[in-house]
């Protein structure tokens, strides 16, 4: 009995030396977590809509969780409208902040913005861009100059131009090929 209590005894002290080590671990791992974490998270806004941007009405949605799986699912899906009173989703080709003229109240809806794996706005041809202004406000500011197809000339028909977004965000430059 006595050599079993000692062993207990001497076990705890060899444990007590790894709390050190895994407090330090921890730690660390904290802090790298934070340092490559950006805090991208997104919440709904209850009661604001955006209108004149739904692609695609999805009926029997009884939670805002269809609306948002369906939204990962669509390369298109920029945010979505949750229309709890009729458990519809509207998904928007747009954000708020690329059309805050369009982000309207309304006392039966939410709205919320994808918040993973979301296209940039004009980088491919069915998300093609009204404007180079438009894509810079869709990214917060935070676009690169670049080429991105963009829908100015011929409506309907995307084309790909140059932004330069160091400016108001212009057209830099478009060649001839660029309107064939």
């Amino acid at each position: 009995m006595i050599s079993l209590q000692v062993r207990l005894a001497t076990m705890g002290v060899q444990e007590f030396f790894y709390l050190p080590v895994l407090l330090f671990m921890l730690v660390l791992f904290h802090s790298v977590v934070t340092q490559y974490h950006c805090d991208t998270r997104e919440v709904s806004i209850f009661g604001k809509m955006l209108q004149k941007h739904i692609f695609k009405t999805i009926t029997g949605a009884a939670f805002g969780v269809v609306c948002l799986r369906e939204c990962y699912r669509d390369v298109r899906c920029q945010s979505f409208n949750y229309v709890f009173t009729q458990d519809k989703c509207e998904l928007n080709n747009r954000t708020k902040e690329a059309r805050p003229e369009d982000f309207v109240p309304n006392s039966e809806r939410y709205y919320f913005r994808r918040d993973m794996k979301r296209a940039i706005l004009g980088a491919i041809p069915e998300l093609s861009a009204d404007s180079c202004k438009e894509i810079k406000a869709s990214e917060g500011g935070q676009a690169v100059s670049g080429k991105y197809w963009l829908n100015f000339i011929k409506p309907g028909t995307p084309l790909l131009a140059h932004c330069d977004m160091k400016s108001e965000g212009s057209v830099k430059q478009l060649n001839r090929m660029d309107l064939q």
